[in-house]
């Protein structure tokens, strides 16, 4: 499988749920909310309520437990929740959970009445971008974590270039997030609900770099939406409905991201076919990078569409 904006991972299996490995006494310690390498975990290994071991995991290598007798272990780093584990109980894969979590919205400069949520970070001109598309391929899921309901007055997204007159949507859909799996989390389509539909918008070629869309939504305090755009068509001079190539159909920038709420579909590399839900794109590339190089990848492999609402409390 491959993310539909990369050419990574080429050859990772879809699915990788923790099996016991309480044997081989070799672990993956994990960011729960992130997928993220944890390196340099405290761990301490009992045996009858007593301490019999002490330690810290390494730096850039997954955790390989003494040869001696033990029936529990506890695990603890800054910042996350301490996490006891019998040894009967044990997997390969070891998630740990922040005790403090960031907002994913903050104040613009001189307008402290206006909210922007989403994240705004440095632009990557040089990257593929998003296509958009006329189905739900990829969206940016967001939260009003204000403490009071939020008018969204507008969208405000980088594009790469447009090249033919481009007639969208913008959709907020009410979702549900699958995380059995939680290096493999997704979204399905087929329960996604829109809860608000923008009227036909235009980009026109002359158009570059920041757009400003107008919406008018009521974000409920802690409601969660999936933010997506919708390709409507492509006009050429004439006003006449084209499909141009996809070299010429417009893009969305991306922008570095911190966060891991970047739905998007994968393709198999071989037989082309797209993936029937959207998968966590940020969480796959954080645990791969985990799995295979016991790190954390690079922040500009980490990325996001260049996508934010911006509003105000009511």
């Amino acid at each position: 499988m491959k993310p539909l904006f990369s050419t990574l991972f080429l050859c990772l299996l879809l699915s990788l749920a923790p099996v016991s490995r309480a044997q081989s006494q070799h672990f993956l310690l994990l960011d729960e909310e992130t997928s993220e390498f944890l390196p340099e975990v405290n761990f301490h290994l009992f045996h009858q309520k007593k301490k019999v071991f002490e330690g810290i995991s390494p730096e850039k290598e997954a955790l390989t437990l003494p040869q001696i007798p033990f029936d529990s272990i506890t695990f603890s780093k800054l910042n996350f929740e301490t996490k006891g584990v019998s040894r009967d109980s044990l997997t390969d894969i070891i998630f740990l959970k922040k005790k403090v979590y960031e907002l994913d919205e903050v104040v613009i400069g001189n307008l402290p009445e206006k909210i922007t949520l989403g994240e705004q970070g440095r632009i990557l001109p040089n990257s593929r971008g998003m296509y958009i598309q006329k189905q739900l391929l990829f969206g940016i899921l967001l939260t009003n974590n204000n403490g009071s309901d939020l008018a969204l007055e507008q969208v405000q997204w980088y594009v790469k270039k447009v090249v033919h007159t481009t007639r969208y949507r913008i959709l907020f859909y009410k979702v549900v997030v699958n995380n059995s799996v939680p290096q493999r989390t997704f979204i399905s389509p087929f329960q996604a609900i829109p809860v608000y539909i923008s009227p036909i918008q235009t980009v026109v070629p002359k158009q570059k770099n920041k757009i400003i869309t107008p919406i008018d939504y009521v974000m409920a305090q802690g409601e969660e939406v999936l933010v997506a755009f919708e390709l409507v068509d492509y006009l050429d001079e004439n006003q006449k409905v084209i499909q141009p190539p996809v070299e010429e159909q417009t893009l969305i920038k991306f922008q570095c991201s911190d966060e891991t709420n970047f739905y998007t579909k994968f393709r198999d590399f071989e037989s082309q076919k797209e993936t029937e839900v959207l998968y966590n794109a940020n969480v796959w590339i954080n645990y791969d990078f985990a799995f295979q190089f016991f790190k954390k990848p690079s922040k500009s492999s980490i990325r996001t569409p260049a996508v934010n609402l911006i509003g105000r409390k009511l």
